[in-house]
């Protein structure tokens, strides 16, 4: 009898399957309204949520969507279960490759009332509650949510989502409010994941572009990656702030400028496990005697790990008119790790860049770090920094490159670079050159030149006593090489033996070349 069950379950589970439906919906269509098709698209993207059952996908065309054509604040777009939800569509499309999302915007709206008059704007104009399901909200423009009415979150609201996730990407969240907690995004027990997005002139008094809240039904899972966080505002975590503990939180490949705050712009307040790797968080401002661009602290759990991995924290500023009385990164406790960093050019506190107590290894910090392991105190020689930092700026009008001629190059360890974060911040692969570079950018240390067949790899040098190592050049016993600055220039002819040999070189990035060897790149000076 068992038999028959479970072929009626089956059959019934593949038919729901193939029920599942694809709906359009066109801001200028005129057909059938069916949704059922381009031509015959739904015009307003609330007639498609209320239909759609698990299994469905919405696709969005260009035009402008507002949760309401009334005036009722509490009005939201409404994420439903087992269904993505996907925008920035032309209108003729037929798979979701064929998008060109910078081209044909998608925008959910929450400017409802009166055009222009924020303070009858939609609470949140995207919701989604109670997810039990892995869903998409993928290629919108969100913007104008003006949350006044203590729900939080003027963009996107995900509340009671730990059975489910939600994932957000492709979509910029723009101009909102919150009077209290996440101008942008307000999540609560929720399991989000937020890539490739941007965040730009949000506000709120705690957590202007995101924040971490309310913990019914347990706690929260956030990951940000290829984020942009600009010109967003707050009385506490101008870009990020949690009331209550993250389970994990991760954030790689972000770019955090220009935001305002007069305490903060990054809090991480509680966590059981916390990563902040790859990013740029450069010329940010607060405005306060204790206040800082980035404040790590576990509270609860005082062994949580927090790692800060190949970061570049620089230019940041304090425009307090008095006394400081705090530095601009706090880690607050002592076994947190900051690793293969540049920390520079931030507004010091007694010359210091950063807090004393957490460990510190393989980073540029200037001002020095005495407890610090292969801690180096120099110019990181950005290529073209702000030169005049005396408040928060777009550091995306400069150039935070490090120089070829930069103490960064080639500075940091390999064994710190996490197997799951093998980017920089520009996508680039880690690790060129032999040995990671310090900060967000990964120098591209290739050169214009032929190399040849490659054969076996046994050199190395030494830059801490000037000298090249050779461990086998072969059955000849010599090896003619010659090393070429970056630029392909000469620079020397040398005949080398197996051991050492000293090779006096001006400060510099480098390529050997030895016939049946691997190309050696390296740096001279400036460690």
């Amino acid at each position: 009898m068992r038999l028959p069950l479970l072929l009626s379950l089956f059959a019934l589970t593949i038919a729901t399957q193939c029920m599942a439906t694809r709906y359009h919906v066109n801001a200028a269509a005129s057909g059938a309204g069916t949704g059922l098709s381009w031509t015959n698209a739904f015009t307003d993207l609330q007639e498609a949520l209320s239909i759609v059952v698990p299994g469905d996908e919405i696709w969005v065309a260009a035009g402008q969507y507002k949760p309401t054509s009334g005036t009722t604040r509490t009005i939201s777009f409404a994420l439903r279960n087992g269904v993505n939800v996907y925008g920035s569509f032309a209108g003729t499309e037929n798979s979701l490759e064929e998008r060109d999302i910078a081209a044909n915007p998608s925008t959910l709206n929450g400017d409802i009332g009166e055009i222009g008059l924020a303070s009858d704007n939609s609470h949140s104009v995207v919701t989604a509650n109670n997810i039990t399901t892995t869903i998409a909200l993928d290629g919108f423009r969100i913007m104008n949510g003006n949350n006044t009415n203590g729900s939080h979150g003027g963009g996107l609201r995900v509340t009671n989502a730990l059975g489910g996730q939600l994932l957000v990407r492709n979509c910029r969240f723009l101009n909102h409010q919150s009077n209290n907690y996440g101008g942008a995004i307000y999540l609560a027990a929720a399991n989000l994941t937020v890539e490739t997005c941007e965040f730009l002139n949000n506000a709120s008094s705690n957590g202007g572009a995101i924040e971490n809240g309310n913990n019914n039904g347990g706690h929260s899972n956030l990951v940000l990656r290829d984020c942009v966080f600009k010109g967003n505002t707050a009385n506490i975590g101008a870009c990020l702030d949690n009331t209550v503990r993250y389970e994990t939180l991760e954030i790689d490949r972000c770019f955090f400028t220009n935001n305002l705050s007069a305490n903060s712009v990054i809090v991480i307040d509680d966590f059981l496990s916390a990563r902040l790797m790859n990013s740029a968080i450069i010329g940010n401002s607060v405005n306060g005697s204790t206040a800082e661009v980035l404040r790590v602290n576990t509270f609860g759990s005082s062994t949580a790990p927090f790692d800060l991995i190949n970061c570049t924290l620089a230019d940041n500023a304090n425009t307090y008119a008095f006394s400081l009385q705090g530095e601009m990164v706090q880690l607050e406790d002592n076994h947190m790790r900051v690793s293969n960093c540049i920390v520079h050019g931030n507004t010091p506190y007694a010359g210091r860049q950063m807090r004393n107590g957490p460990i510190v290894q393989y980073s540029l910090v200037q001002g020095g770090y005495a407890t610090g392991t292969a801690v180096v105190d120099a110019d990181p020689q950005f290529t073209a920094p702000n030169p005049a930092v005396t408040g928060s700026f777009d550091a995306s009008a400069f150039d935070y490159h490090p120089l070829s001629s930069s103490p960064a190059i080639n500075a940091g360890s390999n064994d710190l670079v996490p197997v799951d974060a093998p980017f920089d911040l520009e996508g680039e692969e880690r690790i060129q050159g032999g040995v990671v570079d310090l900060g967000c950018y990964e120098s591209d240390l290739t050169v214009a030149m032929a190399e040849g067949p490659v054969l076996r790899s046994a050199w190395y040098f030494d830059a801490e006593h000037g000298a090249l190592h050779v461990r086998d050049i072969g059955p000849n016993g010599v090896l003619p090489v010659e090393v070429h600055a970056l630029s392909g220039q000469l620079v020397a002819r040398i005949t080398v033996q197996p051991g050492i040999t000293p090779l006096e070189l001006p400060t510099g990035l480098y390529v050997a070349h030895g016939a049946g060897m691997q190309p050696l790149r390296f740096v001279v000076g400036g460690r």
